[in-house]
């Protein structure tokens, strides 16, 4: 095994570092090409004390990053023995961060040319390329994660407007308990840093989220059985304004741990090192939304009424048949009309037909109704623009991002990000 000074006297011979772990996955970052240095996107440097990259213990305490950015063509300039670069996500570059990863390296055509194992040398010689190359990658989260902070956090505080008029509806108590969790996510979505506590005040706003929804989703069920056993349309009315008034809590209480949800996901990749954890929040966040419903509000909201508007068809065909059959015994004359019994026959006809008419304006009023809270709940959704943001941070964790890495001979390895567009 060559030393590793003699491996990067040689770098301007070398078109590809290989970085293997222990079970076989691979990174290869390759030299930039002509193509590559006319490229007009900038990039940062990313700055780790040489103590994190001893001990490998990477934070956001510790990461810092340039102001300034620079083209590729610029970085080029400055890494004399060669610039390479790689395309990986978090997922796939955390497997190699175990201080166990060994370094191949192949000339121009491919063969190898030296085998190195960075680990192996010995700390005093060399740093594993990997830690500073998984400080680069944890920056690019940890920007990520501050980027979809602030767009939640701009979404997060228009859910005030709406609650403050469901206020107005009573139900002080569980609104108010609403309220300030909305301003406590806020609150930790928008810090600077964040640490552990933070996560667990998240938590908590999420439980108390969960229950305020859970407990107006067993109230929804009450109402939809008191409603199908309703058939005086006054109450039926007030019944319907009452289950409409519970969707929204249930919805806004539902939106509301969504978004715990995701302030919990953005707050850990600020803090950094917790790639796996992330990546399991993601799946559940992916599974809560799609049975969420809050995601399926539609489909609720017509269940809601399906029952109800076919027990209101039916009284319709049921009046519409009585009618036809007081219009046959009104126009069915007996051979010397009785003016008495005509008479009696044009009133049932005529109520008949007052009967038809209710039961048609009861159609439409329901109609109506049922229109305007899907019309509504819609409105609600297309404001938040939640289910964009959740689509979004799902793919976070695999979605792949370009790092350049300048290895030196002074042991003072160098890797730049992409700067968030």
């Amino acid at each position: 095994m060559m030393p590793e000074e003699k491996m990067l006297s040689n770098l301007n011979e070398i078109n590809e570092i290989v970085l293997s772990n222990t079970i076989g996955d691979m990174l290869s970052l390759k030299k930039v090409n002509d193509d590559k240095l006319k490229e007009k996107k900038k990039y940062k440097e990313v700055f780790v004390s040489d103590l994190s990259l001893i001990t490998g213990n990477v934070s956001q305490a510790v990461l810092q990053v340039a102001n300034q950015g620079m083209t590729v063509t610029q970085i080029a300039k400055q890494a004399p023995n060669g610039l390479f670069t790689a395309t990986t996500n978090p997922s796939n570059l955390s497997k190699f961060a175990n201080g166990t990863t060994s370094t191949m390296v192949r000339d121009s055509s491919g063969r190898i040319t030296e085998h190195a194992g960075f680990a192996d040398i010995g700390i005093s010689a060399s740093v594993n390329p990997t830690i500073i190359l998984s400080a680069g990658m944890q920056v690019m989260s940890a920007v990520s994660g501050t980027y979809y902070l602030h767009k939640i956090q701009d979404q997060i505080t228009n859910m005030d407007a709406k609650l403050e008029e469901l206020l107005n509806i009573h139900h002080d108590t569980n609104i108010g308990r609403l309220i300030a969790t909305r301003k406590g996510l806020s609150e930790i979505a928008s810090r600077d840093f964040v640490d552990a506590t933070d996560l667990y005040a998240i938590r908590n706003y999420k439980k108390t989220a969960d229950e305020i929804h859970e407990e107006y989703m067993y109230r929804l069920e009450r109402l939809e059985r008191e409603l199908n056993m309703e058939f005086d349309s006054n109450a039926e009315g007030k019944k319907l304004i009452d289950i409409n008034f519970t969707m929204t809590i249930a919805f806004e209480a539902n939106k509301l741990s969504l978004f715990a949800e995701l302030i919990e996901i953005g707050t850990r990749m600020k803090i950094g090192g917790q790639i796996e954890i992330i990546n399991g929040l993601t799946s559940q966040l992916e599974r809560n939304y799609a049975s969420s419903f809050y995601h399926k509000v539609d489909l609720e909201v017509e269940k809601v009424y399906s029952i109800r508007r076919q027990q209101s068809n039916s009284e319709l065909v049921a009046k519409e048949k009585k009618y036809e059959k007081s219009l046959e015994k009104f126009t069915d004359f007996p051979i010397v009309p009785h003016w008495g019994i005509l008479a009696i026959k044009a009133g049932r006809l005529v109520k008949s037909k007052r009967d038809v008419n209710k039961a048609v304006e009861k159609i439409e009023l329901e109609n109506k109704n049922l229109g305007k809270v899907k019309i509504d709940m819609k409105q609600n959704k297309e404001n938040d623009r939640i289910d964009n943001i959740i689509v979004e941070v799902v793919e976070l964790p695999y979605k792949e991002k370009e790092i350049l890495y300048i290895p030196t001979v002074n042991n003072k390895q160098r890797v730049f990000v992409p700067m968030e567009d």
